[in-house]
């Protein structure tokens, strides 16, 4: 009896005090009626134009999704991405130290720069790689890499996943970035929540993360995958390819009619006398098989005639190659790298065909190449840290990037010519030997060691 006093006596007061706290926000809230700051006015901002031309997050989440499960399932865009990925991230694609200075080389420097940047490559081979980074910026829009310094060489760094990057119920207007309320170009910090719960797991600062984003002005947070402008199209081509499958099967599947002359009972007759020859029929249906090469003997009174449905594939191969094409101005790149068949052109085509997409490939390699510069220095400056590299290293060095070669064409007459103008002094011998890419300073070394020998 005393408990059951007691619990309802804590029940009342708490009641009570839950009263109490609501009364007192109405009375705030009704004495406080000047105007209030909220999230989607801050205050110091002057709005330009609409805004419609803004994607939204559920937008950009949607078209990362849908661009994500064609590149796994739909061929088109699976090539659209190992092309961009061969010719721009593929073999070849590297970075090494040059001397800021070129009056001033220091060897021994480069040397020792080119060799810990390898090191750092070696051991996050697999949590980083040029490819994959690459692949996922033109996918998702943006890549995010979080750099992890280390009390030992080399530091490390770890992808994170846009969905992992999101607005808190602090910062629900951020997209996940937070900036300079007055310069919204300028990064403060990441968020990095949970995508299940949306909980804010941690607040990285823009110091220890590389963002990279495509597809967007520079004053927008968030980027947008190149496949946007594609996504319909692809669609449309795989609805369109499966109509045509099942239109083939329609156009496959004749009928023989038998027309017999006479009157209605004659006719059922001749259908009741082929329904008793079948074997193992018990549906009832009236079901007639013939074997390939069948002769059938009829009289006069009996017409036999094939019929199968009239469809217009007259127009069918040109509404998918406009479907095609379509998607290959989306895309950048010539029809016949979409579709891998380069049958109905000549030589003289596909060299012009594929000059803008030559020019393509270049724009994206620079694009990458200033990305990424500054994780090349964010890891030499680590190891200048860690005492590995002077203090004024990123004074004295520069990265000089190398991409996998886009035209290839008679390289024996190209040798010809560069040797011309070596022997004119225009270019050097080592320029000469990295054309044919190879290490200058390393042939020069086997060369004089094969003279020594």
């Amino acid at each position: 009896m005393l408990g059951w006093l007691h619990d309802t006596w804590q029940s009342v007061q708490l009641r009570a005090r839950y009263r109490r706290r609501v009364q007192e926000q109405l009375l705030a809230l009704v004495e406080n009626g000047g105007p209030q700051p909220v999230s989607e006015d801050p205050g110091r901002w002057s709005l330009l134009g609409d805004g419609k031309h803004a994607l939204t997050a559920p937008e950009r989440t949607d078209l990362r999704a849908q661009a994500r499960r064609l590149v796994r399932s739909n061929p088109y865009a699976r090539n659209i991405l190992r092309l961009l990925e061969v010719y721009v991230a593929g073999p070849g694609m590297m970075v090494t130290a040059t001397a800021a200075d070129a009056a001033q080389p220091d060897d021994g420097l480069l040397h020792t720069c080119d060799r810990l940047w390898q090191q750092f490559l070696r051991v996050n081979r697999r949590h980083f790689t040029f490819a994959e980074t690459a692949r996922r910026t033109w996918r998702d829009g943006e890549c995010f890499l979080r750099l992890f310094p280390q009390a030992q060489w080399p530091p490390t760094v770890r992808y994170v996943d846009p969905e992992a990057i999101g607005p808190t119920a602090e910062e629900p207007d951020s997209q996940g970035i937070v900036t300079d309320p007055d310069d919204v170009e300028r990064v403060l910090s990441y968020l990095q929540i949970d995508p299940a719960t949306g909980e804010l797991l941690a607040e990285i600062p823009a110091a220890e993360m590389l963002h990279i984003k495509l597809g967007a002005d520079s004053n927008e947070r968030r980027g947008v995958t190149i496949f946007a402008s594609v996504l319909d199209g692809l669609m449309c081509f795989d609805k369109w390819l499966d109509i045509e499958i099942h239109a083939r099967k329609l156009q496959a599947s004749i009928v023989l009619w038998r027309k017999v002359q006479g009157s209605p009972t004659q006719a059922t007759a001749v259908a009741d006398g082929a329904q008793t020859m079948l074997s193992g029929d018990t549906s009832g249906l009236r079901r007639e098989r013939y074997r390939p090469g069948t002769i059938l003997t009829t009289s006069q009174g009996t017409d036999l005639q094939f019929l199968q449905p009239h469809t217009n594939f007259g127009d069918a191969v040109p509404l998918g190659r406009l479907v095609l094409l379509g998607i290959a101005a989306g895309a950048g790149v010539p029809e016949y790298m979409l579709s891998s068949d380069a049958s109905n052109a000549n030589y003289a085509s596909t060299m012009v065909a594929e000059g803008p997409a030559v020019k393509l490939f270049e724009s994206e390699q620079q694009f990458f190449a200033n990305e990424l510069c500054p994780l090349w220095m964010w890891v030499l400056g680590e190891a200048a840290a860690l005492g590995l590299l002077p203090a004024d290293v990123l004074d004295r060095v520069a990265p000089r990037w190398s991409f996998p070669q886009l035209v290839s064409r008679d390289r024996a007459r190209e040798r010809l010519a560069d040797v011309r103008l070596a022997e004119a002094g225009v270019l050097s011998r080592a320029e000469i030997a990295r054309r044919d890419n190879v290490d200058p300073v390393a042939m020069q070394a086997e060369i004089a060691a094969e003279r020594g020998g």
